[in-house]
């Protein structure tokens, strides 16, 4: 399969495949079944839904043996734009107590399986854009790759999931903690590479932005990368100040969302390879064989690769 994901940003075929779901929801939530909080004591696991891969990781690392965690997300070839529920997802979020997703619009489907759950009341759904990092809609919504996300996430789940088995409070606030310390690395790496003074760099996608800034390093064409994001053409002026960036050796590197070909795209990375311009390639879910922590820093090691070149 080509490693490629095509951006459909405007939701009419999301909203499509939403409605033929909710029908099979209507067929495979038994309004009769409800999902509670776990009693204290109990040794039945508390069911944690996660949209993304990603997200899922954290659950599983707060929770531990205490709950049962599936991602719904977990092939990287899967636009979670473009996901169209299946009944037994529905089923999957019905049961659940906890749901985990991105928000802002990212994973807009996940608003309407929950909101189409018969027991939609009872569960706590974090959406980690909106709730933990205060991005609303509209806004970037790629909040993982701001390397405070993670941490902030643990953080919330170790809070909720205490709730719901306050007997196991101490035990997933620890848990907590030794995940957020296993991003250690990730923290020294950013620490390290960033920048003493704003470096300039180009990116096909805003994918990376937040951890651009991390680093400190100034995008220079973001009404560029914002319009390829969105699956519209980029405007002519914006296209031509990039090609005269990249032309002019102006910027550090290229940040590339491989995952997003387009003609457009291809050019300016033939025009950055033909002017010596390193090519950072990122991704924009998490590839088969990685977890968080080793898909952050083999990105960053390639952006001190690209800094450190002549």
């Amino acid at each position: 399969m080509e490693n490629k994901i095509m951006r459909k940003k405007w939701y009419s075929l999301l909203a499509v495949g939403c409605s033929a779901s909710l029908l099979l929801l209507s067929g495979c939530a038994d309004s009769s079944k409800t999902t509670t909080s776990a009693p204290a004591g109990s040794d039945s696991k508390i069911k944690i839904v996660a949209a993304e891969n990603f997200y899922g990781e954290v659950a599983k690392a707060v929770g531990g043996n205490r709950v049962e965690v599936t991602s719904i997300l977990d092939n990287p070839n899967v636009d979670p734009h473009d996901y169209e529920p299946t009944a037994e997802t529905s089923k999957l979020v019905n049961d659940a107590q906890v749901i985990v997703y991105n928000g802002a619009g990212y994973d807009a489907w996940m608003d309407k399986v929950i909101k189409s759950s018969s027991s939609a009341s009872s569960k706590s759904a974090i959406q980690v854009a909106e709730d933990i990092m205060g991005v609303k809609e509209g806004e970037n919504e790629h909040v993982w790759y701001d390397p405070t996300t993670m941490p902030k996430l643990a953080i919330k789940l170790a809070d909720d999931l205490s709730k719901l088995d306050p007997t196991q409070k101490e035990a997933f606030n620890k848990r907590a903690q030794t995940y957020i310390r296993s991003l250690d690395p990730l923290k020294e790496k950013v620490q390290k590479l960033k920048q003493e003074s704003a470096t300039n760099i180009s990116v096909s996608e805003p994918i990376f932005d937040y951890m651009a800034q991390a680093l400190n390093l100034k995008i220079n064409d973001s009404k560029f990368a914002r319009a390829i994001d969105e699956g519209t053409d980029p405007a002519p002026s914006d296209i031509a100040a990039l090609q005269n960036d990249l032309n002019g050796k102006k910027v550090k590197l290229l940040v590339h969302n491989t995952q997003n070909s387009t003609p457009v795209v291809d050019n300016i990375v033939k025009l950055a390879n033909s002017n010596s311009i390193p090519i950072v390639k990122v991704t924009e879910t998490e590839p088969k064989g990685k977890n968080y922590l080793p898909w952050m820093v083999d990105q960053l090691d390639d952006v001190a690769k690209a800094i450190d070149s002549k």
